[in-house]
């Protein structure tokens, strides 16, 4: 008797456990590196007071080469731009353009990507004008994208680029500084 309320205890505490953990553990999601999705123009070691830069990021919908459209397999319509420390500019003047920013739960700026359906890609696009002098340490190599499936589970495709002029996982440094 004992051991049959052992064992039933026991398969208990582990469906609570698989019911708390959403499966994490589990996911496989896809993953792809794409270079070069994203770009800073003009990207610089010195900008003034004043100046400006854009920043932008195209995500194609479409993976023509594994045959995989991510807009039509998630129906995501925005996703956070991960790890791209586009939170260093903050500031200074930031002109959204296309995509949109938001403060996370710590009160760090992320820049988001928004689905066109008419270019069918995923974008952001900011103008940032410098207002804060200083030294800006930016990691350009390991910027990534996850589109969520219907499984909220788990995540359906992850995407990981880099600013264009810097190669992806390289562990450069776009250093720069903003002089009066």
């Amino acid at each position: 008797m004992v051991t049959k309320i052992l064992k039933i205890v026991g398969i208990i505490i582990l469906l609570l456990n698989l019911w708390a953990c959403p499966f994490d553990r589990f996911c496989k999601s896809p993953q792809f590196k794409i270079p070069d999705l994203i770009s800073v123009v003009p990207l610089d070691t010195v900008y003034h007071v004043g100046d400006e830069i854009v920043y932008t990021a195209v995500i194609p919908s479409r993976i023509d080469s594994l045959n995989i459209d991510i807009y039509e397999n998630t129906g995501v319509t925005s996703t956070m731009i991960g790890v791209s420390e586009f939170y260093k500019f903050d500031g200074n003047v930031i002109d959204v353009i296309k995509g949109f920013t938001r403060r996370l739960d710590d009160n760090i700026l992320a820049a988001y990507v928004s689905y066109n359906p008419t270019d069918k890609v995923y974008e952001f696009q900011a103008k940032i004008t410098f207002t804060r002098l200083g030294e800006y340490s930016i990691y350009p190599d390991g910027m990534r994208m996850v589109f969520t499936s219907d499984d909220s589970h788990c995540p359906g495709y992850e995407i990981k680029t880099n600013i264009r002029g810097f190669q992806i996982h390289s562990g450069e440094i776009w250093e720069f500084r903003v002089v009066p």
